[in-house]
């Protein structure tokens, strides 16, 4: 029996390894007011995107979709006498976006993802104390993401992927900021580890054939007994 529960701790944590900590797609651009000066926002975004495939896009401009609520904040087209240090659109032909004063701002999913992202702007990381985004996981696992730092009414793009995940809600901490938020990303990514008809990463792999050489070890042992 203990040698069986051995061999199970083995499979095991080789199967938790798969499921490491999301990888994240993260840049940022200092004083800007529109999309096209956050050009190292926008590449990170193009990153995230060509990783994780087709998801749900939310620009503000319509209703939001049903599988999606928004609590904190307000959907308008900035806060009067601010300017972009506030926020702004980066919805092409767009005016709305989410503005979050100070405090904190959840999106919640009526169907679990793995992949979300955004781009956020008036950030001002060096007045106000390090934001993060926190999210569970499906495993109980509280993850935490670190904004990247952003500094005269910055902005940034902020993504991750936490393959095969159920994530029912993500929460950011806008701690003392006011911040605008556009053009959100959300769903199951495309390419995912945790699909049959993927092939597993080499990492992966090593960490299968380990598990199965200490199996067929301890079952020459057990023959030679």
């Amino acid at each position: 029996m203990t040698k069986k529960l051995a061999i199970a701790g083995i499979l095991s944590g080789a199967c938790l390894a798969v499921q490491a900590a999301p990888v994240t797609y993260l840049a940022a651009d200092d004083n800007v007011s529109t999309l096209a000066q956050m050009v190292n926002s926008t590449a990170a975004a193009a990153s995230f995107l060509s990783v994780a495939g087709a998801l749900n896009t939310v620009d503000f401009e319509s209703p939001l979709p049903a599988n999606l609520t928004i609590t904190g904040g307000t959907t308008n087209t900035g806060t009067p006498g601010c300017g972009a240090v506030c926020g702004f659109n980066t919805t092409a032909g767009g005016a709305f976006f989410r503005t979050v004063s100070g405090g904190s701002v959840t999106f919640s999913f009526v169907n679990a993802v793995d992949a979300f992202g955004f781009f956020v702007n008036g950030l001002q990381t060096n007045l106000v104390p390090q934001q993060t985004i926190n999210y569970v996981d499906g495993s109980s696992v509280t993850q935490t993401i670190n904004m990247p730092s952003a500094i005269n009414g910055g902005g940034a793009f902020i993504g991750f992927i936490d393959y095969g995940q159920l994530i029912s809600s993500v929460t950011f901490n806008a701690t003392n900021d006011i911040l605008g938020f556009d053009d959100l990303r959300f769903g199951r990514s495309a390419n995912n580890p945790g699909d049959p008809n993927n092939v597993p990463e080499p990492g992966s792999l090593a960490l299968l054939g380990v598990a199965l050489a200490g199996l067929a070890s301890t079952r020459r042992r057990n023959n030679q007994r």
